[in-house]
């Protein structure tokens, strides 16, 4: 058969877990189709003579929530050979978020992960309030796949206003708080992320929500830094 691609004399591991072996990888119609030493003409061909050729790698903890915005191949994991990453780690994200807030939530993510604010401010251009507004800005021209875990400290920012930190949520704040995680889930988040550091401030020096084991709001994850969305 005639394939798309050829890549040619690589140094194959396929994901399997079986030992790498020397071969080609034939591709056709977006899919691999045949592995081995082939023949095949194909409409272009690579010559991997050298090259390791496998499976893209997950990047399974970053905090590309603002810098996908500006930068859609997520730089520098795709560099390392990375097709996939995970944000929203850490109970830091950017969503969901009321217009009020946007730089205190900003500014958690500014500290902990020392990007400056004015890189934020400018970069990151705000059209969105929810989590499913928020994972429609980012989907529009990504270059790698983008898996998001929804943050804590955001929903509970988004709850409980400027407070968020300082007294517990109350029935009604723990409610609004579960339906917002249920539309982010709904909509295609990951899960629920937090942090349990207590080292964790924003830019103007109050402390991150109060994590899972001191706050019955995240009482369903008691133990784990971030849970699979249910199936």
């Amino acid at each position: 058969m005639a394939y798309d691609l050829l890549i040619k004399n690589g140094r194959i591991i396929d994901g399997s877990g079986r030992p790498a072996f020397n071969g080609d990888v034939a591709v056709a119609r977006g899919r691999i189709v045949e592995l081995g030493r082939l023949d095949g003409a194909a409409r272009r061909v690579i010559e991997a003579d050298g090259r390791v050729v496998a499976p893209g790698f997950v990047d399974n903890h970053c905090h590309y929530d603002a810098q996908v915005l500006w930068d859609p191949l997520c730089t520098f994991s795709s560099h390392h050979g990375a097709t996939t990453v995970i944000i929203g780690n850490c109970s830091l994200a950017l969503a969901p978020v009321k217009a009020p807030e946007r730089r205190k939530l900003a500014g958690m993510l500014s500290y902990v992960e020392a990007i400056p604010m004015d890189v934020l401010e400018a970069g990151v251009p705000w059209t969105w309030e929810t989590f499913p507004e928020y994972m429609g800005a980012i989907g529009q021209r990504l270059g790698v796949n983008v898996g998001t875990l929804v943050g804590h400290s955001a929903i509970r920012l988004y709850a409980m206003g400027e407070q968020c930190s300082d007294r517990p949520a109350t029935d009604a704040e723990l409610e609004a708080m579960r339906r917002v995680l249920r539309e982010a889930i709904d909509a295609g988040a990951l899960g629920l992320s937090i942090t349990r550091n207590m080292n964790h401030f924003d830019v103007e020096g109050s402390a991150f929500p109060p994590p899972a084991r001191r706050n019955r709001s995240c009482s369903r994850w008691p133990t784990s830094c971030a849970r699979p969305a249910p199936a």
